[in-house]
């Protein structure tokens, strides 16, 4: 049987010396110093009159925990080397508040803007002491009172003279008497000195019963934390989340991570929590970089292949745990079959409410479904049940922006990069604006006002709803019913009817749009979507693959070997040619020559908008793709000269219907200058920008790059 740990205490000056020195430390798992003035007052109103305020339970270690390294923007000391450390396991805004007001601190409190001042709490030399319901340390100066700051009181000896010459006799032995009673006030203390931080944190949860449950990352976060490695869980994650938020999948918990970490390292492959907490330190931190690559290939493959923009539509965010996993053990994409089996995979994960309940055991169960994908054979789903039977289905479901069914229709209507009704640019997801029903990118296309106005039911059918850019004038929209409002856009808009049909809505009359016939609308719109999806879980789903790559390479945004040019000649702005933009083309050109290649696609504009080349064409005497061939290969060879041809391949594919521009340029083999207004100008790839180089700098760039 193990020691009971014995009580101890500890003088308010040894504390705040031990606080100074850096032996006390609270760890970072501890919730933020919340306590305000008054508590922190009432709290040295008990010591001053000698009541019990508790015990401080302490955690004595040669560990290293992460542990707070400020108070708001008070700095703490930092951890000294070889000697124990003390961390707080219980008792931590107690401590706290107490050395905040032995310093008279001025702390910005996380999420606060005001500054608490910590000198602001004075001692009522008036009041009387042994009257328990007169309150000595308040927090507020007293009108008609003698009075001292609290923080005079606990540094005495260092204000003696001021407060001799300040106060009467009588209030300086007070006084004198005050600090004594606050400088040997015995503070009850118990120190926990098993080593091992797994009975430090079982120890923190079960006193913590009642107020903050650890959650099993924050417990992994301090198990793991490694200050020789520089490995903390916790700063890692967050920067992933920043980094995340550029790709708007910043709303993915820090559950997934665990999960993954489980699924890889476990021997049965589990990710329970039991599982979890019994994983090697050292193996988490030697493979951590390799699994948040792995989570970013999962993210960027949804992004790109399946075109789920933002991660607030996931059907859930478990979701990546298996494509990780899969990306983890193997390092190239998804080739052949295991394209279509990923794709099924997802799908009926999707539509079978797969993660809503016993998630860490289903993700044991899937990832031997995705072992068996990683050897390029189909899995099995007998005992997964897909909610698909009949587009009746989805035409009885509700809509719920919280719902993964309903989720896992709106990736289906994300894929097809739904058109805005005004402009045929492309709609903009936020998830800022998804976690809600009224959110500003969900439309019911025939308006709930209208259906309720004239008393036709189901007006929230998941089948009604359309993702809309934020900006979308619902006013315009109203109560209107489609007849009318529609007609309306498409005075403005004589595309609109293509961008309709990347809603689903394949045509206005035979959908019951210009009738307003919601039983017909519901009935094909529900067949349009039904049919999609069952092409997916029955691996007969088919794109053009050329415009698949294309549309895949425009998802994955401007980098150092891609970039989006939305014309070769005509400036979108002013209306007219503008041969400027030749040259920033050609410099592109250059840069990826110059570099280590890339890919310039003209026609697509920085939102990954198809504009096609109708504007350049006009501008041309042949208007046509080989006019614009013609003309493109005529300026390369004006600003690069003869000899840069063999290093560009020029071609004029398809994408929604529109032709493009896709030049792929390949690395040159010695150095290519740009002649622009008499000058010379060396340019390379830094990014997603094509930056020019100094003499000196290219001479130094040809030395590395060509070995010249």
């Amino acid at each position: 049987m193990s020691k009971q740990p014995k009580p101890d205490s500890k003088k308010y000056t040894d504390l705040i010396s031990e606080i100074q020195k850096g032996q006390i430390k609270v760890p970072k798992f501890q919730r933020n110093f919340v306590w305000s003035l008054d508590k922190t007052a009432k709290l040295l109103d008990s010591i001053l009159k000698g009541y019990p305020i508790g015990t401080f339970i302490l955690w004595e270690t040669n560990e290293r925990l992460n542990d707070i390294k400020n108070i708001g923007d008070l700095e703490l000391p930092p951890v000294p080397d070889d000697i124990k450390i003390q961390y707080v396991l219980d008792g931590q805004q107690r401590i706290t508040s107490l050395y905040a007001a032995f310093l008279g601190a001025k702390i910005r409190k996380e999420g606060e803007r005001k500054i608490t001042d910590y000198g602001e709490i004075y001692v009522n030399l008036d009041g009387d002491i042994e009257d328990n319901d007169n309150q000595i340390v308040i927090s507020e100066k007293p009108e008609e009172a003698t009075f001292i700051t609290l923080n005079e009181v606990l540094n005495f000896n260092d204000n003696l003279l001021e407060i001799k010459e300040k106060y009467s006799d009588d209030n300086f032995k007070k006084i004198h008497r005050y600090s004594q009673t606050f400088s040997t006030y015995d503070f009850s203390t118990i120190v926990l000195r098993k080593e091992d931080i797994d009975s430090a944190i079982e120890v923190f949860t079960r006193i913590n019963t009642g107020g903050q449950t650890l959650t099993l990352f924050e417990i992994m976060s301090a198990k793991t934390y490694d200050e020789e490695q520089n490995f903390d869980m916790e700063d890692r994650f967050q920067k992933l989340i920043k980094e995340l938020s550029e790709s708007k999948y910043d709303t993915i918990s820090s559950s997934v991570i665990l999960s993954i970490l489980g699924l890889i390292l476990s021997k049965n492959k589990e990710c329970k929590r039991k599982v979890i907490l019994q994983l090697d330190k050292q193996k988490i931190i030697d493979i951590w970089d390799d699994v948040i690559s792995a989570l970013k290939e999962s993210i960027d493959y949804f992004r790109s292949v399946y075109r789920i923009p933002v991660s607030a539509i996931l059907p859930y965010d478990s979701l990546l745990v298996p494509f990780a996993c899969f990306f983890y053990f193997q390092k190239e994409k998804p080739k052949g079959e295991q394209i279509k089996y990923l794709e099924e995979f997802f799908w009926r994960m999707s539509l079978s409410f797969r993660y809503s309940s016993s998630t860490e055991s289903k993700l044991a169960q899937d990832i031997k479904r995705i072992d068996e994908i990683l050897k390029g054979n189909r899995p099995n789903y007998d005992e997964v049940k897909v909610y698909l039977s009949s587009p009746k289905d989805l035409i009885e479901t509700g809509f719920s922006a919280g719902s993964s069914y309903c989720k896992a229709i709106l990736c289906l209507l994300a894929y097809h990069e739904p058109k805005d009704f005004q402009d045929n640019g492309k709609v903009i997801l936020d998830n800022s604006w998804l976690k809600v029903a009224n959110s500003k990118n969900y439309h019911h296309f025939f308006p709930k006002a209208y259906l309720k106005k004239n008393n036709i039911g189901n007006e929230n059918s998941l089948v009604n709803i359309t993702l809309v850019g934020a900006d979308l004038n619902k006013r315009k929209i109203s109560a209107k019913p489609p007849s009318i409002y529609i007609q309306s856009f498409l005075d403005e808009n004589e595309d609109l009817p293509t961008s309709l049909k990347s809603h689903l809505i394949d045509d206005l009359d035979d959908f019951g749009v210009m009738s307003d016939d919601y039983l017909v609308f519901l009935e094909k719109r529900a067949n349009a979507i039904f049919t999609e999806l069952k092409s997916r879980i029955e691996l007969k789903h088919r794109e053009n693959k050329k415009e698949d790559e294309i549309k895949e390479l425009i998802l994955s945004g401007e980098n150092e070997q891609f970039e989006l040019k939305s014309t070769l000649r005509f400036d979108l702005r002013e209306n007219s040619i503008n041969k400027k933009l030749e040259y920033v083309v050609v410099k592109t050109i250059s840069a990826f020559l110059n570099t280590d290649g890339g890919t310039l696609i003209i026609g697509v504009d920085d939102d990954g908008n198809i504009l096609g080349l109708k504007k350049d064409f006009k501008t041309l005497a042949k208007k046509d793709i080989d006019g614009l061939e013609l003309h493109f290969r005529q300026i390369i060879k004006k600003y690069l000269g003869e000899n840069f041809e063999k290093y560009i391949k020029i071609t004029f594919p398809k994408v929604d219907k529109k032709e493009i521009c896709v030049a792929k340029i390949l690395k040159s083999g010695k150095p290519v200058f740009i002649k622009h207004e008499g000058n010379e100008q060396f340019f390379v790839r830094n990014g997603n920008a094509s930056i020019p180089k100094s003499r000196q700098e290219q001479s130094e760039y040809e030395k590395i790059h060509w070995n010249l």
